[in-house]
């Protein structure tokens, strides 16, 4: 898994049904059966809490399966992983067939006439905790995975994960491929949600359906300026510093990893042993870390 690019801001996004009926998408986007989706769709073959369609970075729409049975597809094939969006993708969710609608992303002199029709939010620092997590050998366990039961595998990781961090006062910012990115904002006495967000993290990994990673570093970062919906803009180098630490992670062959301003926070509460100091590519020096 990569850090985020940030691409150039696009157009709002939509999509329509077989009807012609439009719904514009705004922050996360949950689709399924239950009348609690912001989507309801009337359908046996469609689950309960089926998928989500997530608003992230900036022009980037992300089609998120939760492990559905049936299943959903873009463009006729079933995915396994987070999915980006294009104009004019297909969607299907059992018998229900969408459209998904973005005519203005990557376009050019568009960010200049819809910075016009946009709220700018204030622009501000902001301490926050950051959790990155990422499938470990995503390409091994699609060739040891029954083609059908990969998805499953996947969805109903990525949908226990984001319950787990929604559950502890967190959310999912970027979903990242084989990954996703999740931040808390800093306040006194947030370490037990952390605790408890990272105990049953640390559950799931025992369990091993998917194998992971997963890094949570502490720092200040950027806040605002152009969101889009209603996901907000996470910018600063502690975001980029918490994508080093997961790929020095794997490469110390640890699946868990603090980094010190982290550890020194929730030491009391998370046992966690020394992993020594090391260089990230792109920083200055170098910094100690602990395994949990």
């Amino acid at each position: 898994m990569t850090t985020p690019v940030l691409p150039l801001t696009a157009g709002p996004a939509w999509i329509e049904d077989a009807a012609g009926n439009r719904v514009t998408l705004r922050g996360a986007f949950s689709l399924g059966r239950s009348a609690s989706n912001q989507v309801a769709l009337q359908d046996d073959r469609v689950s309960r809490r089926h998928a989500v369609i997530q608003a992230q970075g900036e022009g980037e729409y992300w089609l998120v399966d939760f492990g559905s049975r049936n299943g959903t597809y873009l463009n006729g094939r079933r995915i396994t992983s987070p999915s980006r969006l294009r104009h004019r993708d297909a969607i299907r969710l059992g018998s229900s067939d969408l459209i998904f609608h973005q005519p203005d992303a990557g376009g050019t002199g568009v960010v200049s006439a819809t910075l016009a029709g946009q709220t700018v939010t204030e622009i501000r620092t902001v301490a926050c905790w950051l959790l990155v997590a990422d499938i470990i050998d995503s390409s091994r366990l699609v060739r040891e995975v029954a083609p059908e039961e990969l998805p499953l595998i996947t969805g109903q990781w990525l949908s226990e994960c984001k319950l787990t961090v929604e559950g502890h006062g967190g959310r999912i910012n970027q979903f990242l491929g084989d990954g996703f990115f999740a931040f808390w904002r800093d306040r006194p006495g947030i370490e037990p949600d952390l605790e408890g967000a990272l105990q049953t993290l640390q559950r799931l990994q025992q369990e091993g359906r998917p194998p992971f990673r997963l890094a949570v570093h502490q720092g200040s970062l950027t806040i605002g300026g152009t969101p889009l919906g209603e996901e907000e803009r996470l910018s600063g180098q502690e975001v980029h510093f918490a994508f080093r630490m997961e790929k020095l992670a794997g490469s110390l062959g640890h699946t868990r990893l603090l980094s010190e301003p982290a550890w020194r926070r929730l030491s009391p509460l998370v046992p966690a042993r020394e992993a020594g100091a090391h260089a990230l590519h792109g920083f200055d020096g170098q910094f100690r870390f602990y395994a949990f």
